[in-house]
């Protein structure tokens, strides 16, 4: 049960975290977006990391 609150606590940080910087999350998915598009990103492969 102790791990179970563990988890929604962890939920609700996370939330609060979020709520309050929406504009720095949308300009660095934008930024990542943009990168993208340029091809200056590479491909992820977990099992050579």
């Amino acid at each position: 049960m102790k791990l179970v609150l563990e988890e929604i606590e962890d939920e609700r940080r996370w939330d609060d975290s979020f709520s309050r910087s929406p504009d720095v999350l949308a300009k660095v998915a934008a930024s990542a977006m943009a990168e993208y598009h340029d091809g200056e990103t590479q491909e992820l492969y977990p099992d050579k990391l």
